[in-house]
């Protein structure tokens, strides 16, 4: 096996892979744009397999002589393929077109993880483009460059919707717009093939080659001489003979059965549904649903094609927001009373105030069967319902409480008000949350409303204030109280037990007297002469000593000496 084929067989097994996983990631996600690529990496794949079969009967005889006679009049099989597989996209353009123009911008499941995939896939398609070029440089293939350069085109539209994926993540809705330009992108390429094929057969070419592009085949028409040739052509073969001969024949079989072709794969594929991540679906046989109560959860499914079958898919797991009472304008920003920022329906408060609540309810499909079935219009019963509790609910409550202290407990009674209604309708819808945006009075007295709520706020601050003393006061003067009160009992405590104990004391020293008397007399008796000579002077004489012969004046001797001995 030559280089050239190689390369090529090697280029069909990748786009046959890049176009799979793009088939099955349109399977996962609903995007249009994916379809319409995967579409056109299918059309990668028609080139990678023409340009192959291409090579391989060049190489099968590279030196035939020119055909003549009839044979000359055989159309190649490269070509024949060709052309089948233009018209085949020509068909498949006009119908992404067709749906991208007609029908609504799709749900998008999992769009962020499907653009980093998509990126990925363009570096793929980046390294097919590079194989094929450098292999058809060296090898001097016209086929293979070309081809590489489908497969460039195919890497800067997988980057488009790698793009739009991530952007749709962050609210970004350009999914459609992009689908119309990859469907006109296969537009293009069915009309280049189909071009090419009949100009490659016209010029014997031994290689197939896209010389011709769109812009030059557009530009052409607008020029005399291509008109000019087209006329002597139809006046040189389009004549009574040419209708009945064989080329014509073969040419009308051939495009009666890439009809029946085309027509007979789109109908074989409404056999084949899937039903997305957050939805659950519904299938109806002649018109009447055979799955009652047993939803189809996310997958592939399979069915009996139109007019059998019909799959209503619904998203029932997605959050969906309805507006109740006021809808707030988009462009409003700041929530001023004294500015209009959305229309105004009046509700009426328990105190015969006028005022227009701005509240969003959030809620989710709980049963497709109920939500399908049982009402015209559930969104329409949802607002009604809503409406209806709301307008109960502030017919007993004041404004002033309505817009401070009781907004929690009013989305909280909303709530379970409107889900009690609706489970009572059989409405198969699940009230998620409420939120009360915004509720402000009529415009043309709102400044009166500002003064009394600022004097409702200047009541509460003071009631505050008050209460905030008090709770501060009060601590401190129970702590006060509990400090007195324990001081005192303490000061009880301590002279009761020191009384307690003086007595034990003098009790004990009673029962010691009584045991030894006479000691205790000797030591009172001494106790009172050391008390009693304490606090006077004395002159002590030692008794061993003898009586002193001469006694001296012991005033004198008092008034001069400062010493007095014990």
């Amino acid at each position: 096996m030559t280089t050239r084929k190689k390369a090529a067989l090697i280029s069909i097994i990748l786009n046959v892979l890049l176009t799979g996983l793009k088939f099955i990631a349109f399977a996962f996600t609903g995007s249009l744009a994916i379809l319409a690529e995967a579409w056109h990496s299918f059309s990668d794949i028609t080139t990678s397999v023409l340009v192959f079969i291409s090579i391989r009967e060049r190489r099968a005889s590279p030196a035939a002589p020119e055909e003549s006679g009839d044979e000359s009049k055989s159309i190649p099989l490269e070509y024949q393929i060709s052309f089948l597989i233009g018209l085949l996209m020509f068909f498949v353009s006009a119908l992404l077109i067709w749906k991208t123009v007609t029908g609504s911008a799709p749900v998008i499941e999992n769009s962020l993880l499907s653009g980093i995939i998509f990126i990925i896939f363009a570096v793929a398609s980046y390294i097919v483009y590079r194989f094929e070029t450098s292999v058809g440089q060296k090898e001097n293939s016209v086929g293979l460059i070309a081809d590489g350069m489908h497969s460039r085109a195919d890497m800067v539209n997988s980057l488009l919707i790698g793009f739009s994926l991530v952007i749709y993540r962050m609210g970004v809705n350009i999914d459609t717009p992009v689908a119309l330009i990859i469907a006109l992108l296969i537009l293009s390429f069915s009309t280049e093939t189909m071009v090419n094929a009949v100009m490659a057969y016209k010029r014997k070419e031994a290689e197939y080659v896209f010389r011709y592009k769109t812009t030059t085949i557009v530009l052409s028409f607008f020029e005399k001489r291509t008109w000019n040739r087209i006329l002597k052509y139809s006046e040189e073969n389009f004549t009574p003979k040419i209708i009945s001969s064989a080329l014509l024949v073969k040419v009308c079989k051939c495009f009666c059965a890439v009809v029946i072709l085309i027509l007979g794969s789109f109908y074989a594929s409404e056999c084949i549904y899937t039903i997305g991540p957050s939805q659950e679906g519904i299938i109806e046989r002649f018109g009447k649903p055979i799955n009652y109560k047993r939803a189809l959860q996310p997958g592939i499914h399979f069915k009996f094609p139109w007019p059998v079958d019909k799959v209503i898919k619904i998203n029932s797991k997605s959050i969906r927001t309805k507006s109740i009472g006021n809808i707030t304008d988009e462009g409003s920003f700041a929530l001023l009373w004294a500015k209009k920022h959305g229309t105004e329906t009046a509700f009426i408060s328990g105190d015969n105030n006028f005022f227009y609540p701005y509240l969003v309810v959030h809620y989710r499909i709980k049963d497709v069967f109920e939500y399908r079935y049982n009402h015209i219009d559930p969104e329409i019963l949802l607002d009604s319902a809503a409406s209806r509790v709301i307008s109960n609910i502030f017919s007993k409550k004041a404004f002033y409480e309505i817009v401070t202290s009781y907004r929690k407990q009013f989305e909280l009674d909303t709530v379970r008000l409107v889900q009690n209604k609706l489970d009572t309708l059989n409405s198969g819808l699940e009230i998620i949350n409420v939120n009360m945006k915004d509720v402000h009075p009529p415009i043309f007295i709102s400044s009166s409303f500002e003064e009394v709520i600022a004097a409702y706020q200047k009541k509460e601050e003071l009631i505050s204030k008050a209460l905030g003393y008090k709770n501060e006061s009060m601590p401190r003067a129970r702590g006060t109280q509990v400090r007195l009160l324990k001081r005192a009992q303490s000061y009880v405590m301590d002279k009761t037990k020191k009384a307690s104990g003086e007595a034990l004391r003098f009790k004990m020293q009673l029962e010691g007297y009584k045991k030894s008397e006479a000691v205790m007399v000797k030591k009172i008796y001494l106790d009172f002469i050391k008390e009693a000579l304490s606090k006077n002077q004395k002159i002590i004489v030692d008794p061993s000593s003898g009586f002193p012969e001469i006694w001296l004046d012991s005033k004198q001797l008092f008034k001069s000496s400062k010493i007095g001995l014990d």
